[in-house]
Order: C-alpha cells, then structure tokens, then sequence
C-alpha cells in the first residue's frame, strides 16, 4: 500500500539545555543582557510533522510520497538530501522560494521558546479514483480546509484505502467535532494527543472525550501522551486499550510524535495489526526521544 503525507518540511535549529532566554532590552546594543551562550551546540535535524512522518515511515519500509512546499533555498536542498536518503519521493509546488524553518530553545524539563518561520504551506494533492490501497495522512499546521480533506479521503476510504488525520497543533482555534463532520464518514484513523483531544471535545479527561468523539465518529482513535504511552480506541468500540510508553533517557522530545505516526501508518501499510503497529511504533518514537540527532537518529527496524 502506497502512502501519500501531506504536510509541511522544517529545519529545525534546537538548542538544548538552555538556562534562560535573553532579555528583551529597549537599545540596540550587544549586551549579556540580551546574550545567551550555550553550553552546547545546536541541533540541526529534520522538522515538520509531515517531513518527520515522512521520513521515518520510508525508513521503516513504506512506499512514501511526501506532498510539501521546499524552497529553493538551501535549506530545501537541506530537507531534500535527508528525505530522498530515506527513500522517500517528494511532491509539491516547483517554484518556491524558501523553505520552513524553527528555531528552538529548550531548557533541561524540554520546555520550549520557538521562532517559527512557517513558508508556504502545502496544498492537498490530487487522488485518483484509480487509487485502491492506497493511504493517506494529512497533518501539520496549517491543516488544508476540513471539506478538501474530506473530498481527498471519500475516494480512498471508497476504494478500500486507508485515511488518517492528525489534529495537531493547534496554534489558533481548535477544530470542534461539529465541525469536522464532513471527515468522519471517510476517516479511518484519527490521531491526537491528549491536549488537542481535550479541546477539540471541550472535555475535561479523556474518557469523556472519547464518549464524544463515539458519538460522532466510528472509525480508530490513537492519543499520544507522551511519557504516559499511548491510548488506543479500536473502531466501533468505547474500550480503550493502553501501550505504555518505553522508557528512556530524554535528549530531545521535537518531533517523536510525528515519528510515532510515521512508523505506525508504515506498519499498517506493510500489513501488521494495529496492536502490533502501535507497539512497533512506540519503540520509533522512543528511538527518537533517546537520540542526539532527534527524528534522523530513528531507530526503524523490529
């Protein structure tokens, strides 16, 4: 099963283990006030959570088309280097000029102060009506108009394809379930974390979010929460089933749960069950978590 991502590519630039952020001061002068020296270099790696998915889903195996803007710019030779190393196809506009890149600073909980400069961002691509087996995940901010969503995903779920949306981030007002109702006839497999869960149900714990988005959508249900695993809801029921998450030494947090995705819907596509995929891919994302080169220090094979 071939997988198309829709979804924007970043470089990201982190900084780890940052004590405090500079001062905002009312000259123009370079001072230690509005100076800070790191310990450590910065991170420079792989970004986006449709590049990220991408990346480790070709890496775990799938077939993979990644639908995104990349300048022209050398950061989009940057991007495209590591997402064709990976074996991953690229699709997109031709002509843009640069391409998306975040800059993170991160402190010793992984907390983050981030400048993000967005670029373009990607248009859905076309899908054949030709297009059996064929797999879906749209994801990343922002996210294409919820109806074109829907339109892209009613002619794989009709022929028998796999559809998959992640909600996250949220950086505005979040989607409600009302007004993702063009989506859930076609969608197959929903995946959030639990701060999008909440706010997108208006619930206050996850086991009342999951009787609302019951009410409404039938299909999978996959919340990451981190260091607290991962919540499975399969299609049709209200049991949830819970995947610990694996524990490991914290390096870097950015981009394990675009990892996750990306080895899940591999899996899928290859034709594990969704346990074992759930499982598989929780041990991708703790790869990263535990790796110094964030997303491209993935670890893809088991």
């Amino acid at each position: 099963m071939h997988l198309t991502i829709c979804g924007v590519s970043v470089v990201d630039v982190i900084f780890p283990q940052i004590d405090r952020l500079p001062t905002w001061p009312r000259h123009t002068e370079f001072t230690l006030r509005n100076l800070v020296m790191p310990s450590a270099p910065p991170l420079v790696t792989l970004g986006g959570n449709g590049a990220n998915a991408a990346y480790v889903a070709a890496r775990c195996g799938a077939q993979v088309t990644l639908h995104t803007c990349l300048g022209r710019d050398p950061l989009g030779g940057l991007v495209r280097g590591w997402l064709e190393s990976a074996g991953c196809r690229i699709s997109g506009p031709p002509r843009v000029r640069s391409t998306a890149v975040n800059v993170t600073a991160a402190n010793a909980r992984h907390r983050r102060a981030t400048l993000f400069y967005p670029g373009r961002p990607p248009e859905l691509p076309s899908v054949a009506a030709s297009s059996r087996r064929a797999a879906m995940l749209v994801c990343g901010w922002p996210h294409p108009p919820l109806p074109e969503i829907a339109r892209r995903f009613r002619v794989i779920a009709r022929a028998g394809g796999l559809t998959a949306l992640d909600t996250g981030p949220i950086l505005g007002r979040p989607w409600s379930l009302t007004g993702m109702t063009p989506l859930w006839p076609h969608l197959r497999m929903l995946l959030t974390n639990e701060f999008e869960l909440l706010a997108i149900t208006k619930a206050r714990t996850i086991a009342a979010a999951i009787t609302r988005v019951r009410a409404v959508y039938p299909g999978d249900v996959v919340i990451k929460r981190g260091p607290e695993g991962v919540v499975y809801v399969p299609a049709g029921s209200v049991r949830t089933h819970l995947l610990p998450a694996i524990r490991v030494k914290a390096v870097n947090t950015v981009g394990a749960g675009d990892a996750f995705n990306g080895a899940l819907l591999a899996a899928r596509c290859r034709g594990r069950p969704m346990e074992a995929a759930l499982a598989f891919a929780g041990r991708v994302a703790a790869s990263v978590v535990a790796s110094p080169s964030g997303v491209l220090g993935a670890r893809c094979r088991g």
